[in-house]
């Protein structure tokens, strides 16, 4: 080849004038139309060389453009960025390969008929030059970690690990090169908030299940970040491992790291938010998942936690319907002239998209203070509070809206009914007042509140477990050890209530939360219940009712035989099984 400047000829497959050191100029190939040369070095002839050799000869100065790498498989064509330290190159591979148009598979041998993953024919695929992105150090344990993990072999569909590792002394002192695939973006510059949650949930499966790949081989990220993130079609794939733990001393404490970062990014993609605010806009699916997630130490391994995700993504594509069977029942007693109980049961169960997601709303209040007080005082709790729900609650439910924070209406709803007994009690002058259990039920998450000796119970296979905490004096005697529960149930102040609605100007509620599997019930009522049978007799009534309803009568009655000594009511709310 004929040097432009000084007119000597030179091999044909020099990059630098042999005489007067001037680069040899040669246009560029188009990349698909021309027949893929034979050799190496015709394919390294045909990339261009821009720079002088002078400068590519200061300390770490970047590679010329066509400059060879790795015994020559590599050739650089273009130059991304540079700095003190480190180098990215687009490269291409001088090596022609084929890959698989069904499943991106990549194939060296040229000869092979069908794809050896997905069994496609590729006689029709020509071969091409795949490009990657080369990182070049010149520190000593640059890419040492991913280094590692190319020797451990690891592979998995989630998994990007990088192309390959080497050292080269181009110039002067050794370099070390990290190849890599090129990809879209990670997710830290790419992303939008929120993402669908179905969206997520897929990506999520596919990262866990990496993780437990990893976590089973001693590997642990070390870091779980938007960074890590990049995806490709549909899936989401673990990139940048440059911060992974291999064999860690303590192993389950960054495995537990992992899984708590994980589904923490997670709930971040789905809805914008972190921490508290992100587990509140979870669906209802996935909640407890997440809260086990996220706990320290956390309750899920990462196949677990694959596994979980994996059941809420059903869940939520193909979602059960959900039926409340509700039994209600009040009675005046046998000692009793008239009834100051109050129970109000509201529930709503709109079916779209062939699903149900009933939500209901169920209250006992237990009034005092006599004829036109106590009656009165836990009617116009169940009215305040049923006129809170209807608004707030069951309007948005039957548009299909999202609802409040159950806790926040609860709590509003409670200071409501509050106020307007309040009210009413300083203009009779009276001492009117009203205990107070409610539960609003959300598919099968039931928060309740409580105010008063007025009971919550959860009933199912494994017994009766009550919820609620009386705000009563024999309670706080109990409490302290100074009454055993037995002393209680005869003790001559057992009636003493030390909260109750009406009686301030502000009031507080305790608040609960439980889960209903499927059979599971939550049973409400006042002490006229709870005051004459014992827990195990409420547990063995309702176990062997037939149903909710047939449960409350019977309830009703057993209270009544065994004295009756104050009005009686108790509603059971049982999830279809």
């Amino acid at each position: 080849m004929k040097c432009p400047k000084c007119d000597r000829e030179n091999p044909a497959t020099a990059q630098f004038c042999q005489g007067c050191g001037a680069p040899l100029s040669r246009s560029k190939r188009p990349r698909t139309t021309k027949p893929l040369p034979s050799t190496l070095a015709q394919r390294a002839s045909a990339l261009p060389v821009t720079r002088p050799l002078a400068e590519a000869l200061r300390p770490f100065a970047p590679l010329p453009e066509g400059a060879l790498l790795h015994n020559g498989r590599y050739a650089v064509t273009e130059v991304r960025s540079t700095s003190e330290q480190r180098n990215i190159y687009l490269a291409e591979e001088l090596v022609p390969k084929r890959v698989c148009p069904q499943c991106t598979s990549i194939m060296a041998d040229l000869e092979e008929r069908f794809c050896p993953a997905c069994g496609t024919d590729l006689s029709a695929v020509n071969p091409v030059y795949l490009s990657y992105r080369i990182r070049e150090s010149i520190e000593e344990h640059a890419f040492a970690i991913e280094a590692r993990l190319l020797e451990m072999g690891l592979n998995h569909p989630n998994l990007l690990l990088p192309e390959g590792f080497f050292i080269e002394a181009p110039y002067g002192p050794p370099r070390r090169y990290l190849v890599e695939t090129e990809l879209p973006p990670p997710l830290a510059t790419s992303l939008r908030l929120p993402q669908e949650w179905p969206q997520v949930l897929e990506w999520g499966i596919g990262l866990a299940q990496a993780l437990a790949y990893l976590h089973s081989r001693s590997v642990a990220l070390g870091e779980v970040s938007l960074r890590n993130i990049a995806i490709k079609g549909k899936q989401a794939l673990w990139i940048n491992l440059d911060a992974a733990v291999i064999s860690p001393s303590a192993a389950s404490e960054y495995f537990a790291r992992d899984v708590q970062s994980l589904a923490a990014l997670l709930l971040f993609l789905a809805t914008g938010q972190q921490h508290t605010a992100a587990l509140l806009k979870t669906p209802e699916q996935a909640t407890t998942l997440f809260s086990q997630a996220l706990t320290i130490p956390p309750g899920l391994t990462a196949a677990a936690f694959a596994e979980g995700l994996s059941n809420v993504l059903e869940r939520i594509r193909r979602p059960g319907t959900v039926t409340f069977l509700i039994g209600r029942r009040t009675d005046v007693g046998q000692e009793r002239s008239l009834n100051e109980d109050s129970l109000l049961t509201l529930d709503i169960a709109p079916v779209y998209r062939s699903a149900a997601r009933p939500v209901g709303l169920f209250v006992v209040a237990d009034g005092m203070g006599g004829h036109e007080a106590g009656d009165l005082a836990s009617q116009l709790t169940a009215q305040t509070i049923a006129r809170h729900a209807v608004e707030h609650i069951f309007a948005r439910a039957a548009a299909s809206e999202p609802l409040p924070d159950a806790g926040r209406w609860l709590t509003a709803a409670v200071q409501a009914a509050n106020q307007v007994v309040y009210a009413q009690r300083r203009s009779a002058g009276t001492d009117m007042g009203s205990t107070l259990v409610m539960a609003l039920l959300v598919g099968h998450t039931a928060t309740i509140a409580n105010v008063g000796d007025s009971r919550a119970y959860l009933l199912n296979g494994d017994g009766i477990h009550q919820i609620t905490t009386d705000h009563s004096l024999v309670e706080r005697l109990v409490a302290t050890g100074q009454i055993t529960p037995e002393e209680a149930l005869r003790h001559p102040q057992k009636n003493v209530i030390y909260r109750v609605i009406g009686d301030r100007a502000t009031v507080e509620a305790d608040l609960f939360e439980r889960h209903l599997a499927p059979g599971e019930a939550l049973l409400l009522c006042s002490d006229g219940l709870s005051g004459m049978l014992s827990d195990e007799a409420i547990w063995n009534i309702w176990k062997t009712s037939t149903s909710p309803q047939e449960a409350c009568d019977r309830l009703v009655q057993a209270a009544n035989q065994a004295g009756g000594e104050d009005n009686i009511t108790v509603v059971i709310v049982q999830l279809g099984a």
